[in-house]
């Protein structure tokens, strides 16, 4: 069995190694790895060159996003094909991260983005030439292609010459000028442009990449994703929160006999509580199973001494309430502040109505865990008349995330799969706005709640955020989706966006 690498071995391991694991799911892209990498430059840098020359056909995730953060930190020419390459995959206009990138580097990149303008399609050219415009390198080829591009096009030639800065175009500029209407938008932007040229500029001013700041301190391996032998492997390494969280993931999921035993192993041998507990509530999986119910009942009324084990027995034993043991240690557990948070997370995922009246009087709880655990509770069960009791706690970002699934789930709503885009719009309109990530969890409850009523989901069809220890088709590549700027302008205007919205962004 392959031991998984941890963040203690991460400096005494090979960068490619490491980027090799990272790729399969293994080990989790946090701070930690990145100032592993970043200390090894020369060494991270030839793993990346040999890990983007083909195809990864063993690979989990796509690590397209993380190589781009790394090459515009270490800022050398040498992430140049790279960045290449992503120009030649996006769908529409440069992001602005590929822009930036590129005008970091500078001189080095002229002829390879010469070569690829020379190369590219026409609709493809004009975004190249505003490219190299950002580049700030004086050169009589980028000069000559914004002067054509001011010929052809008034609006985009005087993005482009304002944006490079170089007075030798300001004939150019003029000139298109002269024949330019009065009034027009395109008169005025070239005046702008004609006073930008005449503004005496420095030379380009890298800002610092601070790559650390975009990734969490901390980052687990992505278990629930993984094949469950290497999630298995996890659980004889040194780290008691590897082997918990290992443990843990098998909560919810079918599982082998083989992964039953060695979860069994870990229950009854591991010396930490909390490992113990882990593998105890995922052993609740196996509840039907007359030797592990036993083994289950044999914690919660024996070991009330140890709340981290016996609350994770609890949580095991959550579908087998109506057991009159169960449902005594259910409620006693919930008496004890320790243990609470664990009993009303069984509460909540037995679905038993009997444990309704408890979720509402811990939803202002100073405990997060227990104030959590009372939300998810509302959502879970439903309790529809406490929906209107979660809408002042999404002003609480600590459970944001939770009360948003959650109120999605509870509040009274016709639900069909037509009627949940109205119900998408007011929970956004009482959430005063959602982030991406918001957004996501908005879109799998109202899924969540569509099934319960019987029909498809229509937000995630594919089930693509459930996962079973099954290998997962690679994410999207990191290069943004952004609008082109000769598209039409999403607001409606009937302008190209690059005159209306798109000139602000400019």
């Amino acid at each position: 069995m392959h031991m998984p690498t941890l963040p203690a071995q991460f400096d005494s391991t090979p960068c490619a190694a490491l980027l090799s694991e990272a790729e399969r799911g293994l080990i989790g892209f946090d701070q930690r790895l990145i100032q592993s990498l970043i200390s090894r430059p020369e060494e991270t840098l030839a793993a990346m060159e040999m890990m983007t020359a083909g195809e990864r056909e063993d690979a989990m995730l796509d690590l397209t996003e993380q190589f781009f953060d790394l090459y515009r930190y270490f800022r050398t020419p040498l992430a140049i094909p790279f960045f290449v390459e992503l120009l030649k995959r996006r769908e529409d206009s440069i992001p602005d991260p590929l822009m930036e990138a590129f005008a970091d580097l500078g001189e080095p990149a002229v002829e390879p983005l010469l070569e690829l303008h020379d190369a590219s399609v026409e609709d493809d050219r004009p975004d190249l030439v505003f490219l190299l415009a950002t580049l700030g390198v004086r050169d009589e080829r980028i000069r000559g292609l914004i002067a054509d591009t001011v010929a052809r096009d008034a609006y985009e030639g005087a993005l482009c010459a304002g944006l490079y800065g170089d007075p030798a175009l300001k004939d150019s500029v003029a000139a298109c000028l002269e024949n330019t209407r009065p009034a027009s938008e395109e008169r005025k932007v070239l005046e702008e442009c004609l006073a930008e040229l005449d503004r005496e500029r420095g030379p380009h001013e890298p800002v610092e990449f601070d790559i650390l700041d975009l990734y969490p301190a901390q980052s687990m391996p992505l278990f629930d994703q993984i094949l469950p032998e290497e999630v298995a492997g996890f659980f004889e390494c040194e780290d008691p929160v590897y082997r918990a969280r290992a443990a843990a993931s098998f909560t919810d999921d079918a599982y082998s006999d083989d992964v039953r035993d060695q979860l069994f192993v870990l229950a009854e041998t591991d010396p930490e509580p909390s490992v113990r507990g882990a593998a105890w509530r995922a052993l609740g999986e196996r509840i039907e199973e007359e030797p592990i119910r036993e083994h289950l009942i044999r914690v919660i009324t024996t070991l009330q001494d140890e709340p981290e084990e016996w609350s994770g027995a609890l949580i095991g034993l959550c579908s087998a309430s109506a057991d009159p043991q169960v449902n005594a240690a259910l409620l006693a557990g919930y008496e004890d502040v320790r243990t609470r948070a664990a009993a009303l997370e069984a509460m909540w995922r037995s679905l038993d109505t009997r444990f309704s009246k408890y979720f509402g009087p811990n939803l202002r709880h100073e405990d997060i865990h227990i104030r959590r655990q009372a939300i998810q509770g509302v959502g879970a069960m439903p309790i529809p008349e406490l929906a209107f009791e979660l809408v002042p706690l999404m002003s609480d970002a600590d459970v944001r995330d939770d009360v948003i699934f959650a109120y999605a789930l509870s509040v009274q709503h016709n639900t069909t799969p037509k009627s949940v885009t109205k119900l998408y719009d007011m929970v956004v309109e009482k959430a005063g706005g959602l982030s991406e990530t918001e957004e996501d969890f908005l879109a799998m409850a109202l899924d969540r709640r569509l099934e319960r009523a019987g029909y498809d989901p229509v937000y995630f069809p594919d089930d693509e955020h459930e996962h079973d220890h099954s290998d997962d088709e690679p994410p999207a590549q990191a290069v943004s989706q952004k609008i082109g700027r000769n598209d039409p302008c999403p607001c409606g205007s009937g302008k190209k966006y690059k005159k209306c919205c798109g000139a602000a962004a400019v």
